[in-house]
């Protein structure tokens, strides 16, 4: 799964987690929505930003794009393209 999509999924798990809480503490939708949006916005621009930035990748618009991609998932797939992979993004 993409790192993008994996973060998307992750704020919204801690978004609902946070809200419940915040619900709890606040007892005033509103003001926990506030609370909430304060919180979660820097992350949610960031990842934003960065599914921007590689939207080319998932969605090549042209052949020469899609070969590219096509190849480094591939290659992503042997043992030295796993342990580089794992090395960049960690």
């Amino acid at each position: 799964m993409a790192p993008a999509l994996r973060a998307g999924f992750g704020i919204g798990i801690a978004g609902t987690e946070l809200l419940a809480r915040l619900l709890a503490e606040h007892d005033h939708l509103p003001a926990a929505l506030g609370v909430r949006e304060q919180r979660l916005r820097p992350f949610v621009t960031r990842h934003q930003g960065e599914a921007l930035r590689m939207r080319h990748f998932f969605m090549p618009a042209h052949l020469f794009g899609y070969a590219a991609r096509r190849t480094l998932i591939r290659a992503a797939d042997t043992p030295v393209g796993s342990a580089l992979t794992k090395t960049l993004v960690n």
